[in-house]
């Protein structure tokens, strides 16, 4: 029976639970010795079945967790994410307040917890050693997908981190040990269902709301599709950064930044060096995927003059549609009523389709301080409603696009040849991007639904934010920046942005939007993919500004 020292938590579906009164069994004594005030916990109540192995399992994790040398947030870090990969709630939350004790931030655990997005993490947001920890841990908890080149590469860091070089084969058979006794841990936890989590998701290290979020479009009123929506919220910021991905990507794209702009900076410069007591600015994040793209909805086609099922008006529409939707509002506005006014958004943050879509907004609403376009443009180019046509083409064949024939090749066949001939004009010679982000993307691309990709290049295909109905340069958004890639379709997204800027300055001679360019020089068509350290630094910096 449980004292009421020990923490009995909700009991297991699978096993009873040992609680064996103080002074009755020296394995619990010991086990509660070193526990201290928390006494017995479910874990150590389910391991007491096989009480020689909870004695040994006692010593081993007591060494693990307080007798080595490794710094703490290193130790932490593989801890958690081994929690993360094998799905271990328990693990995840006994060890989140730990490792924030041994200073890691929310973006750090965010990255942690991700077990989606391609390592390595973008520079700055760990350190490297940081870094490295996770790869090995990853290589070792996953498929054992290990290589002697990494386990050098790990001794390396710590090296560089001040090791001496007697003690570096100690860290490293340490931080070996770490990972594979907390694998056991895990199992052992996910097997035997303790505290009843087995099956549970594991923690996110802030409140992630995630929604389908049903939509109007066109001039109706009553919903017509669905935007899948991810909000990121915590207690330290009271700014909301929203993020609209590009053609043939989804709400993922933006991964690599994420973490940055929860801490609202880099924790490590260049050098390695912990800069976390720099200024802060952190934010709120809302990323959604646009009308056809990854989980997000494509409505029926409209039966007016314009069939279209995507224009940028109506991306547009669809971000300020899902801001005043009562599951946001609710978010944003901490659980008040709907009807409160939204707080105003610090900026919408676009690229490429999703670029022109911010563009759109700007135009249209006074809901947001500012507007950041990136590799976009606010008309569709000369030649380009050509160009997106003969893409429409390569992905269907020889087949149509009302031929059933068609729709078979194009899903099966015909969107991963265009993954193939968009991801070398997304990321030219020159671009730095890894092996494993650009195979991050060209799977995306190639799983991107066939419909969205064709509605949405019927949009890009032609659009026109000056002259329309609602012109650009009206915008009553206080700040506008214009990104580029210098790589983009050979520098021409970049000259035409910066001609935009331009325009748009002496059509207002300065009495509406202050609008500024910035390029990233080496990056291509995602410059928050292939360069997401120098994306962070040009938009954190812009950003803060105001």
């Amino acid at each position: 029976m449980a004292t009421k020292a020990d923490t009995t938590g909700t009991p297991s579906r699978l096993v009873s639970g040992r609680y064996p009164p103080p002074g009755t069994d020296a394995v619990a004594d010991r086990i509660r010795a070193r526990r201290g005030p928390r006494g017995l916990t479910p874990l150590d109540a389910n391991l007491l079945h096989f009480p020689a192995m909870a004695g040994g399992y006692n010593d081993l994790l007591g060494a693990l967790r307080t007798g080595g040398k490794l710094p703490g947030d290193v130790r932490e870090l593989m801890i958690l994410r081994v929690a993360a990969l094998n799905k271990a709630a328990f693990e995840w939350i006994q060890h989140e307040k730990i490792g924030r004790a041994e200073g890691l931030t929310t973006g750090q655990l965010y990255v942690i917890r991700d077990t989606v997005t391609p390592l390595p993490p973008m520079p700055g947001v760990l350190s490297p050693l940081q870094s490295i920890a996770l790869q090995f841990t990853d290589a070792v908890t996953r498929e054992l997908d290990f290589t002697i080149d990494l386990g050098q590469r790990y001794k390396e860091e710590l090296r560089r981190w001040g090791a001496l070089d007697a003690e570096v084969e100690d860290l490293y058979v340490e931080a070996s040990m770490v990972v594979a006794g907390y694998n056991m841990v895990s199992r052992f936890l996910v097997s035997t269902d303790v505290n009843g989590l087995t099956g549970k998701e594991v923690p996110w290290p802030l409140d992630r709301h995630e929604h389908n979020i049903q939509v109007p479009s066109y001039s109706h009123e009553s919903p017509t599709h669905s935007i899948h929506t991810i909000a990121l919220k915590q207690s330290i910021a009271t700014e909301w950064l929203v993020f609209a991905n590009s053609l043939l990507t989804n709400w993922q794209m933006w991964s690599w930044v994420v973490p940055y702009f929860l801490d609202g900076g880099f924790n490590y410069d260049s050098a390695g060096n912990d800069i976390r007591k720099t200024h802060r600015r952190p934010y709120n994040l809302i990323l959604h995927s646009q009308r056809g793209h990854g989980l997000s909805g494509l409505p029926a086609k409209p039966s007016g003059e314009d069939s279209r099922q995507t224009t940028m008006p109506l991306l547009s529409q669809d971000i300020r549609n899902l801001l005043s939707s009562p599951e946001i509002r609710a978010i944003i506005n901490s659980g008040s009523a709907s009807a409160d006014p939204l707080k105003p958004i610090h900026s919408i943050i676009g690229v490429s389709q999703g670029g022109a879509a911010a563009l759109a907004f700007a135009a249209t609403n006074a809901t947001t301080k500012s507007v950041i376009a990136c590799d976009t443009s606010a008309k569709t180019p000369g030649g380009n409603k050509a160009a997106w046509a003969e893409r429409v083409r390569l992905v269907y064949g020889n087949g149509e696009v009302s031929d059933s024939k068609g729709q078979e090749y194009a899903t099966n066949v015909g969107m991963k040849t265009l993954a193939d001939v968009t991801l070398p004009r997304w990321f030219p010679s020159g671009s730095p991007i890894s092996t494993e982000r650009e195979a991050f993307l060209k799977d995306t691309v190639s799983k991107t639904d066939v419909q969205g990709f064709v509605a949405g290049s019927e949009a890009l295909g032609d659009f026109d934010l000056v002259s329309g109905p609602d012109p650009l340069y009206e915008s009553q958004v206080e700040r506008v920046l214009l990104l580029a890639g210098s790589l983009d379709g050979g520098g021409k997204v970049g000259q035409g942005l910066k001609k935009l800027q331009e325009e748009w300055g002496t059509a207002t001679q300065g009495r509406s939007s202050r609008v500024e360019y910035t390029e990233i020089q080496g990056s291509g068509h995602l410059p928050m993919v292939d360069q997401p350290e120098r994306f962070c630094e040009e938009v954190g910096n812009w950003l803060a500004d105001f």
